[in-house]
């Protein structure tokens, strides 16, 4: 699709659940996780509405969890999507594999740090500001490659939020006020003249708060620190 005042238009798509998602496990990027059952309908279900898109290109992370979604609906418009490691999760270390209760009795400072607003290496993995770094320069990239086209990247509830905050220009706190988006959520950014702007954020309509909606964030109700 080409828009006709040459800005680019980013859909971000959150990947479909996971077991991990449901038992409340950090995922990050160290161990790569399928997709389960409910969350292959969930992306075949997102896929139908994505149908009408005329994209340009897909993207996706190129762990499992986005990387099965993104060809699923890839299927479903007729374009293979193109896999791209800087689209991947925020690598948490140590924390990979574990619950928030673990995480907290396991490393008590480092969350306290992390809850308090510093910018720490989770798990002595990547620190919010170098995710954020990472995503936004990969987001750059694609969109310049990409003028007055319409492109799908899919990747992870904490990446994706890292570039809206990115795009908002909020701080460290301030990206922590930002939800993670429920599994195969839909956001959409316009690029034009090196600006991004936020047009909807966390969009899951097409899930109806039917069968196949649930919310699946490791973090709970007790941070917005989590990583999906």
């Amino acid at each position: 699709m080409t828009n006709h005042d040459n800005a680019t238009t980013l859909i971000l798509l959150r990947h479909g659940e996971t077991e991990w998602n449901l038992s409340g496990r950090w995922q990050g990027q160290a161990m790569d996780t399928d997709l389960s059952d409910r969350g292959r309908e969930q992306a075949r279900i997102v896929a139908q509405r994505l149908q009408t898109y005329p994209f340009g290109a897909i993207y996706s992370s190129d762990l499992k969890r986005a990387w099965d979604t993104a060809c699923i609906v890839g299927d479903q418009v007729g374009m293979q999507p193109v896999a791209d490691a800087a689209l991947r999760e925020s690598d948490i270390g140590v924390w990979t594999g574990m619950t928030w209760e673990e995480i907290l009795a396991r490393f008590p400072d480092e969350m306290a740090a992390m809850m308090a607003g510093e910018d720490i290496r989770r798990g002595g993995g990547e620190s919010m500001s170098e995710l954020t770094s990472r995503l936004a320069a990969a987001v750059e990239r694609i969109a310049a490659a990409h003028p007055g086209e319409t492109v799908l990247l899919v990747s992870h509830g904490a990446a994706l939020r890292s570039i809206v905050a990115h795009a908002l220009q909020a701080s460290l706190s301030q990206m922590q006020r930002i939800a993670i988006g429920g599994n195969t959520a839909i956001s959409v950014l316009r690029v034009s003249d090196g600006r991004m702007r936020l047009v909807s954020y966390n969009d899951t309509a097409h899930l109806d708060g039917g069968a196949a909606f649930r919310v699946a964030n490791a973090e709970g109700d007790q941070s917005s620190g989590g990583t999906q």
